[in-house]
C-alpha cells in the first residue's frame, strides 16, 4: 500500500486571521507583532511582503522598509481558538494528525483513498473545508510518501 502524508500549513495565519476579523485591514500592509524598540514581526501579510518585510524581523527594520505599515498586537488566544477548528477538520479526515505548531500539521493519509478518492482530491477537499469553515482562511498542502 502506498504511504501518503500531508503537510498542512496555514497561509499567513496570524495576519490572515487579523484581516478576516477586521475587514478594514484587508489589502493593507499588515504586521502582527510587538511594538517597541525590541518588537519582532510575528507575521507579515502578503501585502507587506513585497517591501521585504517577513516574520522574525525586528519591527524597527520592518517600519523602515514600509513606513505605512499597520502594526497590530499578537492575539495568541484567538489564533489557538482558530487552530482548534482547523485541527478538528483534519481529524475528520484522519485520526493520525500530528500538530507541529499552531498553524501546521502532518496528516497520515495512508489508505484514505478508499474513503475520499485520490489523494490530490482529498487535499483539495481539505483546503475547501478549511476555507469554508474558517470564513476564508487558506492553507497550503504538500503531499509525499514520507513525512519529511
Amino acid at each position: 500500500m502506498q504511504k501518503w502524508f500531508m503537510h498542512v500549513d496555514m497561509d499567513g495565519f496570524y495576519a490572515s486571521i487579523e484581516q478576516r476579523d477586521h475587514p478594514e485591514l484587508r489589502g493593507k500592509p499588515l504586521i502582527v507583532g510587538g511594538k517597541g524598540p525590541r518588537g519582532v514581526v510575528s507575521a507579515a501579510s502578503y501585502e507587506i511582503r513585497p517591501f521585504g518585510v517577513h516574520s522574525a524581523m525586528p519591527i524597527a527594520q520592518a517600519v523602515q522598509l514600509c513606513p505605512h505599515a499597520i502594526i497590530v498586537p499578537v492575539r495568541m488566544a484567538r489564533y489557538v481558538e482558530v487552530s482548534h477548528v482547523i485541527m478538528d477538520i483534519l481529524r475528520g479526515y484522519s485520526p493520525r494528525v500530528e500538530q507541529a505548531s499552531v498553524d501546521e500539521a502532518y496528516l497520515d493519509a495512508t489508505g484514505l483513498e478508499r474513503l475520499f478518492g485520490p489523494i490530490e482530491t482529498m487535499a483539495r477537499r481539505i483546503k475547501k473545508d478549511i476555507l469554508d469553515v474558517t470564513g476564508g482562511l487558506t492553507c497550503s498542502i504538500g503531499l509525499a510518501p514520507v513525512k519529511f
